[in-house]
């Protein structure tokens, strides 16, 4: 009977052992979720949300092509509407670009906004420089309506360094942020609201690719006798690979256009140029980043004097002058693996809270090479069976 009575109160002291167990089990869960809960809260407040503006040198393929992939990152990872991918499938401004593109491009971004995503593309904030009054040009900064605008170019990058004081600014395809002075080096800025893709030695490897394909001698280049078009179009570059290689530069000088007037005592400089270097001999043109339409006046420039005497020409502006009659192009950028880039490093900015000063600004892309093979043709160049493997896209053109 005693035993009967031992056992039963045991098993009410084990019972209710169980149930402390059991409610203490349950109170740690309920801690550990609200914990959860609270930091996810707290992450939620910490993520910053961009007011997103837009400023540009000129109209350009290239830059349209380069917001596009970037509106394309974010619409992929659900921050844009999706709207934007269907709309622009396909698209490649690099191929074919007119000038309105852009404004329409921007606009159909900014209506490609979601509420409540931490980016809002700010439909009245769209500058190009070519258009803007230098006078005007103080509306393009301090704003209090963006939080960062994105530049394109070296123009609004240099314009960008020296007077936004208030808001961050990104700039991409300046033909030399270092140079340019936009930024220190790949990881010192000048101003800690200020970022800029860079990548070290991107026409050292077009050169390298040039030579080895076209096999030259004698390189001619016409370029601006000015600081900022020295640097622009890769003089010191081409001196470091002359001397590595052992070929050399011929050089003539223009002045490049500052206005519209300007243009057809321009076109007539460097067809001038052209003439003089097909006469003294050379043997490729390394056609530098300028002022030239390619569209409108490439193949023309070429047809009088380069292609008659069966010169090479070497595109300095990756691929859109093949399209318009030069041989031979190494890109130097590509908007998708650039816009991968930027994105993932905004996130950091947002949602990680790395500060804005410390983002990764090297961004080194894979150089793709292109070739004409209507110019190649038509100046009797030979690329070989093994180079042919090498190109990663063909141009042929009537003209």
């Amino acid at each position: 009977m005693i035993r009967k009575r031992i056992g039963a109160e045991e098993m009410k002291r084990m019972k209710m052992r169980k149930k402390l167990y059991a409610l203490f089990c349950m109170l740690g869960i309920f801690v550990f979720c609200g914990a959860l809960i609270a930091k996810g809260s707290d992450t939620q407040d910490n993520i910053k949300t961009l007011r997103i503006g837009y400023c540009q040198s000129r109209p350009y393929g290239f830059y349209a092509q380069e917001l596009l992939d970037i509106a394309r990152e974010m619409a992929g990872a659900g921050l844009l509407s999706k709207d934007i991918l269907t709309k622009y499938e396909g698209v490649n401004f690099e191929e074919r670009f007119e000038k309105d593109d852009i404004i329409t491009l921007w606009n159909d971004v900014c209506d490609a906004n979601i509420p409540g995503s931490r980016y809002q593309f700010v439909k009245d904030v769209f500058f190009d420089m070519s258009m803007v009054p230098e006078e005007d040009y103080g509306s393009m900064v301090n704003r209090d309506d963006v939080d960062m605008t994105i530049t394109m170019g070296t123009a609004p990058g240099v314009y960008f360094v020296e007077n936004e004081k208030d808001n961050l600014f990104i700039n991409l395809y300046a033909a030399d942020p270092i140079a340019s002075g936009i930024v220190k080096s790949d990881t010192e800025r000048y101003t800690d609201n200020s970022y800029a893709t860079v990548d070290l030695t991107p026409y050292l490897r077009q050169l390298d690719v040039g030579y080895k394909f076209l096999n030259f001698k004698k390189l001619g280049m016409v370029y601006e006798n000015s600081e900022t078009a020295i640097m622009i179009s890769a003089v010191k570059e081409v001196e470091q690979k002359a001397e590595e290689y052992g070929f050399e530069v011929v050089r003539r000088y223009v002045t490049e256009p500052v206005s519209d007037d300007e243009y057809d005592r321009y076109y007539s400089e460097l067809k001038q140029a052209y003439r003089e270097l097909a006469d003294e001999g050379i043997d490729c043109l390394y056609i530098t980043l300028a002022s030239i339409d390619y569209e409108e006046k490439m193949q023309e420039l070429l047809d009088d004097a380069i292609i008659p005497a069966g010169i090479k020409t070497l595109a300095q502006d990756d691929f859109e002058p093949l399209a318009y009659g030069a041989l031979f192009g190494v890109t130097i950028s590509d908007a998708a693996q650039t816009a991968g880039h930027v994105f993932k490093q905004l996130e950091k900015y947002t949602v990680e809270g790395v500060p804005f000063n410390e983002l990764d600004m090297v961004c080194e892309i894979t150089p793709r090479i292109g070739l004409n093979m209507t110019t190649a043709n038509r100046i009797g160049f030979q690329p070989g069976f093994k180079n042919l493997q090498m190109v990663d896209r063909i141009y042929r053109n009537d003209r």
